[in-house]
């Protein structure tokens, strides 16, 4: 068990074991200690490390293929960031108010695994994986496999979010909207985030995801197997029935945000928005 004499720790194994003798690890802690109030008013919370100290879990680094984005990162960072794709940058201007987006961090807001996640839907769509490190072992995961449904991730009791890496080159072209009943401090009711790579105007890559209309964010993989090779303006000439596929793409379900029948019908709306956008004159 955890004791009093432990110290924070200063790198992921550190931290990892602390996580495993019984702590639990937090950041920004913007969700955790609203869920944790009681048990900390109680005195029945377990003993909790801070992970700030671990240096490894901030930042963000860019190598030949692929793009590292410290767990630690805050939502602040990475909105103001000229390094990380536009789409994860928008979404992450999306959360909450500036004050909360200044100490939330995005492996706070992934390991959350809420399917209204403002960030996840982005990540989805630009494959990112997460690094999961433990005392004794390091794995790699795509994000959409750690999400296992609401509140759950394939996280071991010893293990912790090390890292999100995001490939490079990404796509080019990025769509990102959230309904929510007001700009600010508000939850998602539906999101959408769209994410391509053209070339000569045809679609050689597309990623679909919607958050907060099922049990995880959605990535459409029909849908974006009906777009890859057509050109955009085709994208555009088809969109009513390509709207019409988010409809069998989606599970939302009534809960006291919304009903389904309203998320089933904004989030092909909001697809059929995006394919708006692509209505370039041909001849």
């Amino acid at each position: 068990m955890v004791t009093e004499a432990v110290t924070y720790p200063t790198t992921p194994t550190e931290a990892a074991a602390v996580k495993k003798a019984g702590a639990l690890p937090y950041a920004g802690g913007t969700d955790l200690m609203i869920h944790q109030a009681e048990n900390i008013r109680n005195g029945q919370c377990p003993p909790m490390v801070f992970l700030g100290g671990v240096k490894a879990f901030h930042g963000i680094t860019k190598g030949n293929n692929e793009l590292r984005i410290g767990p630690l990162t805050t939502m602040a960072e990475l909105a103001a960031s000229a390094q990380i794709p536009p789409i994860l940058s928008l979404a992450c201007n999306a959360m909450g108010s500036p004050a909360l987006r200044n100490i939330a961090t995005l492996g706070g807001n992934i390991c959350t695994a809420s399917p209204a996640g403002d960030s996840l839907p982005a990540l989805y769509t630009l494959d990112a994986e997460v690094k999961l490190v433990s005392p004794d072992s390091v794995r790699r995961m795509p994000v959409h496999r750690f999400i296992t449904g609401p509140g759950k991730t394939a996280l071991e009791p010893d293990e912790l979010l090390a890292a999100i890496t995001i490939p490079v080159p990404a796509q080019e072209l990025f769509h990102y909207r959230k309904v929510s009943p007001r700009v600010a401090n508000a939850i998602t009711k539906v999101s959408l985030a769209v994410s391509l790579a053209v070339d000569d105007e045809i679609v050689r890559d597309i990623g679909i995801a919607f958050g907060a209309v099922g049990p995880t964010v959605i990535r459409c993989s029909p849908i974006e197997d009906a777009c890859i090779g057509l050109p955009l303006h085709r994208l555009y000439r088809d969109r009513a029935r390509l709207a019409a596929m988010v409809r069998d793409s989606v599970k939302p379900i009534d809960d006291l945000r919304s009903t389904a029948l309203y998320r089933e019908a904004v989030a092909a709306n909001l697809f059929a928005e995006f394919l708006e956008t692509l209505n370039h004159p041909k001849p």
